[in-house]
């Protein structure tokens, strides 16, 4: 017969109860963390049904990282104000880490959404035709600084700034960096002149620092042509897509946008797959050259014309 005042369980029965089991019990009992509310005189454990929430309390603690050493010194000084304390100590860690899964769940979207993209392009070999292509929903692109070069140099070192810069501060969505040309250069034939490299991201405006630089890809129709290997190898492409717009009647917008779908992540170099477009604008007036930006303290945003 059970001689405590409250109604108890059985070890066993109180470790099905909470998920776990009776060696962890006894260990938390040895340590003077977490004891039973009462042992009989043959050494039996019972514990009561109120006990299961400090249990869990402890399980929680434990999951988040918190040693048993400074659990248990919390039980011990327990108290209305040092519970408040070590909950909303906690609750910064808990939204710390579902900022961080949250990415990695951006990220894990994104690639699936583009190995989908790419599925749906299995066919292209080489180079594809050019056809129009419509983009229902705005893009937000962060830049780098502006380059409009074609030097080797200077644009390797923009581009390792660039990168570095989105790794830092996690602006990167998952989708592998690409780059802007200006339309005119490519007009007087000029393929290598780089006018920025972009990282697109799934972030909303208010949440990217002030001081990144940020593009907003226009929704609408774009004239895209796709090149299976070499993403460097893009020449021809370019030419397509001239040609096209020419023959068409198009009016082009300022930036020819290139964009990895198919990476060294998840293809081998002859099957890296890579989107060349164009915005297609409503006006008649031929695109101006983009000059760069001034340095300002608001973010410079170019839009298409």
């Amino acid at each position: 017969m059970q001689k405590f005042d409250t109604p108890c369980i059985k070890t066993g029965d109180f470790a099905k109860l909470c998920g776990t089991n009776k060696r962890t019990l006894f260990h938390y009992d040895e340590i003077g963390l977490f004891s039973p509310a009462y042992t009989d005189e043959k050494g039996y454990r019972f514990y009561s049904e109120t006990q299961c929430d400090v249990f869990f309390t402890i399980t929680y603690l434990k999951e988040l990282g918190m040693p048993l050493k400074e659990i248990k010194s919390y039980i011990s000084h327990q108290s209305p104000a040092a519970m408040e304390r070590l909950l909303t100590e906690q609750m910064t860690q808990v939204e710390a880490e579902m900022k961080r899964l949250s990415h990695i769940r951006t990220v894990i979207d994104t690639k699936l959404s583009l190995l989908h993209q790419a599925r749906q392009l299995q066919d292209v070999s080489g180079l594809s035709p050019v056809f129009p292509e419509t983009q229902e929903e705005d893009e937000l692109l962060i830049l780098s600084e502006p380059l409009y070069s074609d030097d080797h140099d200077l644009l390797f070192s923009g581009l390792c700034r660039h990168i570095g810069d989105c790794r830092r501060e996690e602006l990167n969505s998952g989708y592998p960096y690409g780059a802007m040309m200006p339309w005119p250069s490519l007009e007087c034939g000029n393929f290598d002149t780089y006018a920025y490299f972009f990282t697109k991201t799934r972030l909303p405006q208010e949440q990217i620092p002030p001081d990144r630089t940020i593009h907003k890809k226009r929704a609408g129709n774009y004239a895209a042509v796709y090149l299976r290997g070499n993403y460097y190898a893009s020449e021809g492409a370019f030419e397509a897509l001239l040609s096209w717009v020419r023959r068409e009647q198009k009016t082009a917008g300022a930036f020819v946008y290139k964009e990895a779908v198919l990476d060294e992540l998840s293809a081998r170099k002859e099957e890296y797959l890579t989107r060349i477009s164009v915005f297609l604008t409503d006006s008649q007036e031929e695109p101006q050259p983009c000059r760069q930006a001034a340095k300002q303290q608001a973010p410079y945003v170019p839009e298409e014309s």
